[in-house]
């Protein structure tokens, strides 16, 4: 029901996109939008039909046709749809809407639209956090697990796996720190406390020194980043905490050196920022080694990459259908998985692989390409403003979610999906006001070479005359 009411608001959001024009955002590019393009209609096009026949000979088919024949009784056998089955199939389709919709919308929202949404999913993983961290103190039996009997040893939030909790704040954490190391410096402005003495101030002076200065936001930053930190460290995902170390250094390079914006502490702050990362990660490891909980399947993925490998060999290039790994792995079980069930591959690459083909390895590729080169926009010399850190922020919290899918399965997870979704429009936004500002440069340039007369050199009347005449 809830993935439902999600994909009802889906279709929503996009009708009001594509009827709303874009407010802050720069148009998408037309090889991105031909990458969603393809995104879409993908899961689609293997809804279409084949013969029988033909359908017979497509890779990986010849198995479940030799069934259908025999089970027919001789009836003639009717066409098939390229997916082995359908209903899954469109079942993954709906399921990818509320991502793609929350992607479309977001991009072409102003830079200041993005901040404030970017303040509340780091508001939503603050409150996962602290909701983990009650679950963990009040033990397994807490009413705060909201019935969930699973994960009694550790925190998991709303979430029924601690992995999938540990992947929302791993997203959230580098936000957090990209915001701090935005805000540092920024406290009280210099209006907030006149010249006039503390009984001279006017009340909007008052007002200002007080919710500025008092409540700063730096702090509230760091509060919320300590908060998902701590909540990462309870959640004893062994992936988790080992992403949320890489991104803790991840941070530290990108912003020991741009605190505020402008680098305000110098040298003495960035040796500090950086001496508070190196601590944090020497603090986390024995965390990691000891105190995070190993995963029963940690052992036997290897064998479950295994028989997927096998499976993608049989299906590729065409795949076997979106939605179609839990069903069709049960061919490749590997002998010493009795009675178990692999709904998903542990692996999201390999997942897409044998359920899309070589479509999906052609989409994976593009999508590093695109990430890679969008990395160049956002690395920029100068003083940065707070979006820019945003930006790079979520651009570390999703490299960090491309590592965590190697091993896990967030991705199909319906929240962290849009969230994911969310966190890409930040990363790939290209601001209007940010075009506006470089046009208007290239117009003024090139007004003003165009209107200068050319240069006139005169010669000093002193060095008029030769001193070699005779």
């Amino acid at each position: 029901m809830p993935l439902l009411v999600m994909e009802l608001m889906a279709l929503a959001l996009l009708v009001w996109r594509f009827w709303s024009p874009p407010t802050g955002g720069q148009p998408l590019s037309r090889p991105a939008r031909i990458f969603l393009a393809l995104l879409f209609l993908l899961p689609l096009a293997q809804l279409l039909f084949a013969p029988f026949g033909p359908w017979a000979g497509l890779p990986g088919r010849s198995f479940y046709a030799d069934a259908l024949r025999q089970t027919s009784g001789g009836a003639d056998l009717d066409w098939r749809a390229l997916s082995l089955i359908p209903t899954a199939t469109e079942s993954a389709w709906l399921a990818l809407l509320p991502p793609l919709a929350v992607f479309l919308a977001a991009i072409h929202l102003a830079s200041q639209q993005l901040l404030r949404l970017a303040l509340v999913f780091l508001g939503i993983a603050t409150a996962e956090a602290l909701l983990g961290l009650i679950q963990y103190g009040d033990g397994p039996d807490s009413v705060f697990r909201l019935g969930n009997t699973l994960m009694g040893d550790s925190a998991s939030g709303t979430y029924i796996n601690r992995n999938h909790l540990a992947g929302l704040l791993e997203m959230a954490l580098p936000v957090g720190l990209a915001l701090l190391a935005a805000t540092v410096g920024h406290g009280r402005p210099s209006h907030a406390s006149g010249g006039r003495g503390r009984r001279g101030r006017t009340l909007r002076q008052w007002l200002a020194r007080f919710s500025v200065a008092r409540i700063n936001q730096a702090a509230l930053f760091g509060a919320a980043a300590m908060a998902i930190l701590l909540g990462l460290v309870f959640t004893r995902s062994r992936a988790g905490v080992g992403m949320a170390m890489l991104g803790i250094l991840l941070c530290t390079l990108t912003f020991s050196y741009r605190l505020g914006g402008r680098n305000v502490y110098g040298l003495i702050g960035t040796f500090t920022a950086v001496g508070v990362g190196l601590a944090s990660l020497i603090g986390l490891a024995p965390v990691w080694s000891r105190f995070t909980l190993q995963d029963p399947l940690e052992d036997g993925r290897w064998k479950i990459f295994d028989a997927v490998i096998q499976a993608i060999g049989e299906f590729f290039p065409l795949g076997s259908g979106a939605g179609t790994f839990e069903a069709v792995m049960r061919r490749f079980y590997p002998a010493d998985f009795p009675g178990a069930t692999i709904n998903h591959a542990h692996n999201d690459y390999l997942e897409w692989l044998l359920e899309l083909g070589l479509v999906a390895a052609v989409l994976i590729a593009v999508w590093l390409l695109f990430y890679v080169r969008q990395w160049g926009r956002v690395w920029k010399r100068g003083e940065w403003t707070p979006f820019r850190f945003a930006q790079a922020g979520a651009g570390i919290a999703l490299f960090l979610m491309l590592l965590h899918t190697l091993v896990d399965f967030n991705l199909r997870i319906p929240a962290n999906a849009v969230f994911a979704a969310f966190l890409a429009a930040v990363f790939f936004h290209r601001p209007l006001e940010e075009e506006r500002r470089r046009s208007s440069r290239r117009r003024e340039a090139a007004s003003e070479s165009e209107g200068k007369p050319p240069p006139t050199y005169s010669i000093p009347p002193e060095n008029q005359a030769s001193p070699f005449a005779g």
